[in-house]
Parts: C-alpha cells; structure tokens; sequence
C-alpha cells in the first residue's frame, strides 16, 4: 500500500475531501461523498474505520452535535505536510537539515538559482 504524506492513499484522500471542503461534516455527508461522488461502495464500518484511524493519527476531530458527530481536520493541508516532513528528518536523518539536504540533492550539486535561494532562506531564519 502506497504512503502520500504518512497516510495510506485512502486516508489521504479522505482528507483531501476535509481540505478541499471546509466546514465540520456529518458522517451522513462524508459517506454520502465516497459512495455517490467518488464509486466507493463502502458500508458504514469501512468508513467508520477509517474515521477513527484519521482521529488517533491526529488528524481528524470529532464534536458531538446533538445525536451525531461533526468531523473536521484538525491542521491544514500545509500543516500536515510541514508536521509529516519534520518527522522524516528527524526519524531519517539524525532531526539534521544538513543530512536531509545531502539525500535530497542525491550528492549533485546545487544549480545557482536554488543555491541563492538557500542563502537567501538561511540569511533570513538565522538566529
């Protein structure tokens, strides 16, 4: 099963629909979506499971609204990105910019323009 940003394609792609779409929904809209929207066939404990794997990975909320739930992401897409990426250097590369960098450039050298770039970057977040 392919990963996209830690999340499996199926979580991440019911999380594009929490992104895509803002707003609290209820679990009658989301299965609706799946089901009519986008073919998936699932019955109701498919798409509970995968609700509450997104809820203990952090991602998703649930508030009660009278007798249902209201489900909305808890960061942004942005945010997920940032959060996953911070996790791969830190479990991948000793939490070292430097180590990340080195396997990101496969050992090549930088062209000029992403070489200014980084100066530039490092110029304006240096402590």
């Amino acid at each position: 099963m392919e990963k996209k940003f830690g999340l499996s394609e199926t979580e991440y792609e019911m999380m594009e629909y929490f992104w895509d779409n803002p707003g609290k929904k209820s679990f009658k809209e989301i299965f609706a979506y799946f089901n009519d929207e986008k073919g998936k066939d699932w019955k109701k404990q498919t798409l509970s499971t995968f609700l509450s794997i997104l809820q203990k990975r952090g991602c998703l909320k649930a508030d009660m609204s009278g007798k249902k739930y209201l489900y909305s992401p808890t960061r942004s897409r942005e945010k997920h990105v940032t959060a996953w990426v911070r996790q791969l250097c830190k479990e991948a590369f000793g939490n070292s910019l430097v180590n990340f960098l080195h396997a990101y450039s496969g050992g090549r050298k930088l062209n000029a323009k992403d070489a200014e770039d980084l100066r530039l970057f490092l110029e304006k977040n240096e402590k």
